[in-house]
């Protein structure tokens, strides 16, 4: 296993405010990563600077062989993105909004047209390819916000809240798609969610944020065994152990 991800001290301040503190780990090639924690404990803020949207304070990150820091584009390229409340143009439908991001992004046209078939039919919106995309549920929505993260064929998938608003059959629908990027196309895929359950179904290592720090990092057996919860406990109580709540 080679590491495609790799953080550095990776440090961000907003004057005397510390938002994310020297974080140090890596994310292994095909790894589903879980990066957990309350609101504004860092992992927004750390998921930008992986994009090379924001620069680090201090310290650095590698994102698939690209230092954020010299080669932010570079690093960019690589990576797909699927925002929390991603938006569409909703008198478009979806193969043409997922064209025109994938103009956006310089995918060839031949390329793109082909592969936006396929994506469009991989999320399962493959009867409502031609229905405008204002027509669509919130779920409808973010199963085509999957597809656009997906267009230009990345190494690297970082998914905010893929879940929210999703049905649990498609929620069903997310894991096997993100376990079938991850097996058989080796993607690395890091999503943040604030829906437990999802993290224990599919990660294979998690990092927990407070504060701007980690204070939690391992596999979800890891992580239990760190701060000794027993056998009923589920994965939410762990987590608030972490934050100190319980």
């Amino acid at each position: 296993m080679k590491a495609v991800i790799e953080l550095k001290n990776l440090t961000k301040k907003y004057g005397d405010f510390t938002a994310v503190d020297h974080v140090n780990y890596t994310i292994e090639e095909g790894e589903i990563f879980g990066l957990l924690g309350p609101n504004g404990a860092g992992k927004t803020t750390t998921i930008l600077m992986l994009l090379g949207l924001i620069p680090p304070t201090e310290g650095t990150a590698i994102v698939n062989g690209a230092d954020i820091i010299e080669k932010p584009l570079e690093a960019r390229r690589t990576v797909g993105l699927l925002p929390e409340g991603a938006g569409f143009y909703e008198n478009l439908n979806a193969r043409q909004n997922l064209s025109f991001y994938a103009e956006l992004a310089e995918v060839p046209s031949v390329v793109a047209k082909e592969r936006i078939e396929k994506l469009i039919d991989m999320v399962g919106l493959g009867t409502k390819r031609d229905v405008k995309v204002g027509a669509y549920s919130r779920g409808m929505k973010q199963r085509l916000g999957i597809a656009q993260s997906l267009v230009r064929d990345p190494k690297i998938l970082i998914l905010d809240e893929p879940t929210q608003g999703i049905d649990p059959e498609g929620t069903r629908d997310f894991r096997e798609l993100i376990r079938m990027l991850s097996k058989e196309k080796r993607m690395t895929i890091i999503f943040t969610t604030h829906v437990l359950y999802e993290v224990n179904k599919l990660c294979d290592r998690v990092a927990i944020m407070k504060n701007g720090t980690i204070v939690g990092l391992g596999t979800i057996s890891e992580l239990r065994k760190q701060v000794n919860a027993t056998e009923g406990e589920d994965f939410e109580d762990v987590f608030l152990r972490y934050q100190g709540v319980v």
